[in-house]
């Protein structure tokens, strides 16, 4: 029967190597949950025998290995989407999981995967991006400021909308607005 230190050295060992996953099995996992069972029965007979101090004793101890338990499946889930990520090792990381880690690892790959070739089809077929020529302004000629002061949104006389615009954004405003934003010190030439 596994036993709490057991908990602590799975953890300290996953821990201490944040590559290589540590060698877990189903039957490892098995144990474990007898551990919590056990002591869950052990709990229950604390509580009929009336005896407190011995109920809350085995609570915490149930409590601290699901929470250490919590902790390595943290670090062994880290670990396992990097190795599906990124490819390093598989074989040999796929000795050291649990048959539950192995379909997480398979799915997470399998989706990476098909993420990065959907990825790369759209930008491989992507057509070339034709050159948006600016709008003429009725009002002027066309200026570039930058904003030194957060403005909101406003319509302009020519029924055109403008802003909103944050601190450093660089924009390019018909000369009439620009000017009248330079000066209000909202904005400086750019």
């Amino acid at each position: 029967m596994i036993t709490y230190s057991e908990f602590i050295r799975i953890r300290r060992l996953e821990q201490e190597d944040n590559r290589t996953l540590t060698k877990l099995t189903d039957e490892n996992i098995a144990d474990m949950k007898d551990f919590i069972a056990i002591n869950k029965r052990l709990f229950e007979e604390a509580k009929m025998a009336n005896d407190a101090k011995r109920a809350e004793e085995v609570s915490a101890q149930i409590k601290n290995a699901l929470n250490t338990l919590d902790q390595i499946i943290n670090t062994r889930n880290n670990k396992i989407a990097n190795i599906a990520v990124f490819g390093a090792d598989i074989e040999r990381a796929r000795g050291n999981m649990t048959s539950q880690e192995i379909v997480l690892f398979d799915n997470l790959s399998r989706m990476f995967n098909d993420y990065k070739g959907k990825l790369l089809r759209e930008m491989r077929d992507v057509p070339p991006k034709e050159q948006n020529k600016p709008e003429e302004s009725k009002d002027g000629d066309k200026v570039v400021v930058k904003i030194v002061s957060d403005v909101p949104r406003f319509v302009w006389r020519n029924d055109k909308s403008y802003g909103p615009f944050s601190v450093l954004s660089v924009v390019e405003l018909d000369r009439e607005v620009a000017d009248i934003l330079i000066k209000s010190g909202k904005a400086i030439g750019a």
